[in-house]
C-alpha cells in the first residue's frame, strides 16, 4: 500500500471524529458567546452559519505530499483537516468571539494568525486579514455519541464579513499554486484590502454613533424590563416592537418608573392580562414598554390611540383591559 493510500485509509476512519470536533466547537463557542453579546442573539451576531467543513481528500493528499511542505509526519502535522469559521460584522466583534473561544477550559489553542499583530509589524502592507486558531481537546471527549481523541486539531477562523468576502474572492486565484498571480492581480488585491480596512473603520464609527444615540433608549428598556420581570413575573423579550412603543410613549418624567409601579399597583389585574396575552402568542405583550402604553391609556385614551404605532386592532386588547375603546 502506498503512503497516499495509508493516509487516506486513516483519514476515512477518523473523519467522523474530526467533524464531531468541529461541530462541538461551533456549539460551545456559540453558547459562550451568548452572554458576551446579550441581548443580541448569536445567530444574528454571527453573519454566516457556523458549520465545520472537512478538507477534500485530493486536497489533503496534495498538501501532504506534493506541495513541498516538508512535513515530518504529514497526517499529524496538517492541522486544518477540519475547519470552521465565525464571521462577524465589525473588526471589534472579532475579539468577542475570541473571548468566547479562549474561555473554554480543557481546550488548547495556538494562534496561527492575528491581523492586528500583522498590521502592527507591517503598517504599510495591505493583505488578507483574519484571526486563525488551531484548537485541540486536552483529553478524549465525546460529542453526539462520537468519540474525539485528545489532540484532534480544528482550524478556527474568525473574520469580518468584509474579510470573508475578500478571502472568497482571492483564495482560489492569488494564493493557489495552480494560478500564477500577476503583479496586477496582487496590486489590485492589496488595493481591495486597503479599501476594506477603510470601510471597516467607517463601519466602526457608525456603530459607535448609533450605540451612543441609543444609550438612553437601552437604559429605559433595561429599567422597564426590571419592572416587567418583577410585576408580570416572566422574562420580557424586547424586539423591534419595543422601539416603536418607546418612540410613541417615551416617558420624560424623571420618576416615570415610580409612576409606573404605582399605576401597576393600583391596577393589579394588568399583570395577569399581560401574561394571558403572552401565553396566547401575542409578541406586543412581551415588550416591556407595553406597560407604558397601558399607563398612557389610563391617562388619556384619546392621546394614547393617536400615538399608537401599530394597527387599531392591535391596540384593542389594551383599551378593553382598561374599559376603553377605539372610538
Amino acid at each position: 500500500m502506498t503512503k497516499e493510500a495509508d493516509f487516506l485509509q486513516r483519514w476515512s476512519m477518523e473523519q467522523a471524529a474530526h467533524l464531531a470536533w468541529g461541530n462541538m466547537i461551533c456549539r460551545v463557542v456559540a453558547e459562550r458567546l451568548a452572554p458576551i453579546i446579550a441581548p443580541v442573539p448569536a445567530d444574528y451576531f454571527l453573519k454566516t452559519r457556523g458549520e465545520p467543513r472537512l478538507k477534500d481528500d485530493q486536497k489533503l493528499i496534495e498538501k501532504a505530499f506534493y506541495r513541498n511542505k516538508g512535513y515530518a509526519n504529514p497526517y499529524d502535522d496538517i492541522t486544518d483537516k477540519v475547519g470552521t469559521r465565525f464571521v462577524v460584522l465589525l473588526g471589534s466583534d472579532i475579539r468577542k468571539v475570541e473571548q468566547a473561544l479562549t474561555s473554554v477550559e480543557g481546550w488548547t489553542l495556538s494562534k496561527d494568525r492575528d491581523y492586528e499583530q500583522e498590521q502592527s509589524k507591517n503598517p504599510l502592507k495591505f493583505d488578507y486579514a483574519a484571526v486563525h486558531f488551531v484548537v485541540r481537546p486536552d483529553r478524549d471527549v465525546s460529542h453526539q455519541g462520537i468519540s474525539i481523541p485528545a489532540g484532534t486539531p480544528c482550524e478556527v477562523q474568525i473574520k469580518t464579513l468584509l474579510q470573508h468576502a475578500y478571502s472568497e474572492l482571492t483564495h482560489d486565484t492569488i494564493y493557489k499554486p495552480q494560478i500564477q498571480a500577476t503583479h496586477f492581480m496582487q496590486r489590485d488585491a492589496a488595493k481591495a484590502m486597503a479599501l476594506l480596512e477603510a470601510t471597516n473603520d467607517y463601519f466602526e464609527k457608525v456603530a459607535r454613533d448609533v450605540h451612543a444615540a441609543l444609550a438612553q433608549v437601552r437604559a429605559m428598556t433595561a429599567e422597564l424590563s426590571a419592572v416587567y420581570r418583577e410585576i408580570v413575573g416572566i422574562e420580557p423579550k424586547p424586539t423591534s416592537l419595543e422601539g416603536l412603543l418607546l418612540d410613541a410613549y417615551e416617558a420624560t418624567a424623571e420618576d416615570y418608573v415610580d409612576q409606573l409601579r404605582s399605576f401597576l399597583a393600583d391596577n393589579g389585574f394588568i399583570a395577569e392580562r399581560v401574561r394571558e396575552r403572552v401565553s396566547a402568542g401575542n409578541p406586543i405583550f412581551t415588550q416591556p414598554s407595553v406597560l407604558l402604553a397601558y399607563m398612557a391609556v389610563r391617562k388619556s385614551a384619546r392621546l394614547a390611540v393617536e400615538r399608537w404605532p401599530l394597527t387599531e386592532g392591535e391596540m384593542e386588547p389594551l383599551l378593553n383591559d382598561l374599559g376603553e375603546s377605539i372610538h
